[in-house]
């Protein structure tokens, strides 16, 4: 066996442990889970089904739901297995193939899942017992614990949290990403990504969640790429809440919150953006991670890696309020022009997605877009602001002068105010 990471080591080692007949079957799907992310939900995802039967059925389900977008007919358990897991953990369907073919019937499939739920379920059925609350205050049913003067200062949306309860933004069906797909007809140069986005949202999906939360995402590339713009497409797509702020330069981690007895007490971005929605899983987009600075008064770097962190984001300390909430279902979208100046424990922790600057033949494609989206917003027909092709190449010869998206869209934007406001002299 190839080596292996030390967190591959350790899970195979647990499960093993407790089922050795397994272990040649265990030990082939968590090294096939390069990514410890792509492991760490898959396991969750099985454990939010609570018992081997209903992880096993809801797998079952999503198989045969699977057949009905693949040509061939899916008839038998092990090929809705592959099919599953393929989802699930992003590698080939050789490798998936090939550990699935080492199971020798269904039943030892079934006792693949009830080993994983046995395991890790007990600590997740203890931690229930223990009084885990299912909405974003863990361990408080109101704010009866914090001084009275906060709570009479406290902003009206935030004294509403300890009544929201598990609710989220949801894929009502797979249809859905089909608006995420589309987006690469603005953003031609961003198509891999929002297939990768795409991709993961439906590994979920096949195993039984429709909670829509993203693998943490950084969005790697020069300046002017449209990284953030994208990211706001995204969440609208889905229709996902966003929440964003731009932390380049910034000294310290008040981002996060700054506790009671400071003049500018307030709650973190994450408290703000699930407050402000009232779901548990709304996106947070941070810019310009590359660029922040640790200091006697934080590090958002180091801050972020418990939040990015599954098991630890479960049970997050926020300052404001005092005490552990649920952050555990927030996306999260990182930007940067570098990774050079990124901590390796974060990278680890982050999907990368290298957004490269738009090739010329792309433009004309982003300008009809643009187009598009600015009738759209000022409800007109797209054919009262169609630019000649005197325009269009006056501003593919900017585009290659700047290549910049940002300052593109800028200049399109003010073709077209130009053109409505000739309409309206007429």
């Amino acid at each position: 066996m190839a080596d292996l990471q030390k967190w591959q080591e350790k899970e195979i080692a647990e499960l093993t442990g407790f089922a050795w007949d397994l272990e040649g079957v265990i030990a082939d799907i968590v090294v096939a889970c390069e990514d410890r992310w792509d492991w760490l939900r898959f396991k969750e995802l099985v454990l939010q089904n609570q018992t081997a039967e209903d992880a096993f059925r809801v797998i079952k389900k999503r198989g045969a739901e699977a057949s009905k977008y693949n040509d061939d007919d899916i008839d038998t358990w092990r090929d809705d297995a592959i099919n599953m897991l393929e989802k699930v953990d992003q590698i080939t369907g050789i490798y998936t193939a090939d550990f699935v073919n080492h199971i020798p019937n269904e039943d030892v499939f079934r006792d693949m899942v009830k080993t994983i739920v046995e395991k890790f379920g007990t600590a997740e059925a203890e931690n229930d017992a223990d009084g885990d609350r299912e909405g974003y205050l863990v361990d408080q049913d109101d704010f009866a614990y914090l001084p009275r003067t906060l709570v009479k200062e406290m902003p009206e949306h935030i004294k509403d949290l300890p009544v929201l309860g598990a609710e989220f933004t949801r894929l009502e069906s797979l249809e859905k990403l089909d608006a995420v797909r589309a987006l690469s007809n603005r953003f031609p140069h961003c198509e891999k990504m929002l297939e990768g986005l795409c991709v993961d949202l439906e590994r979920q999906w096949f195993l039984g969640s429709d909670v829509i939360t993203l693998t943490p995402a950084l969005f790697v590339g020069p300046a002017g790429v449209g990284k953030t713009a994208i990211a706001r497409e995204i969440a609208k797509s889905l229709g996902v809440y966003v929440r964003e702020a731009n932390v380049g330069g910034s000294p310290d981690a008040h981002i996060f919150g700054l506790s009671a007895g400071w003049n500018t007490a307030h709650a973190g971005i994450v408290t703000e953006a699930v407050a402000s929605s009232k779901t548990l899983n709304p996106m947070v987009i941070l810019d310009e991670i590359d660029k922040v600075h640790a200091s006697k008064n934080g590090d958002i770097q180091a801050e972020l890696l418990s939040l990015l962190e599954p098991s630890e984001a479960k049970r997050y300390y926020e300052r404001y309020l005092k005490t552990t909430v649920n952050a555990s279902h927030v996306s999260w979208v990182l930007t940067a022009n570098t990774l050079e100046t990124i901590s390796a424990p974060l990278k680890s922790r982050c999907r990368v997605y290298e957004i490269p600057v738009p090739e010329l033949h792309q433009i004309p494609r982003i300008i009809r877009s643009l187009v598009q989206g600015y009738a759209a917003d000022h409800g007109l027909r797209e054919e009262f602001f169609a630019l000649d092709l005197g325009e269009i190449n006056a501003l593919a010869e900017t585009y290659e002068k700047k290549k910049s998206v940002r300052i593109l869209s800028r200049l399109v934007h003010s073709y077209l105010h130009q053109k409505q406001m000739n309409m309206r002299m007429m």
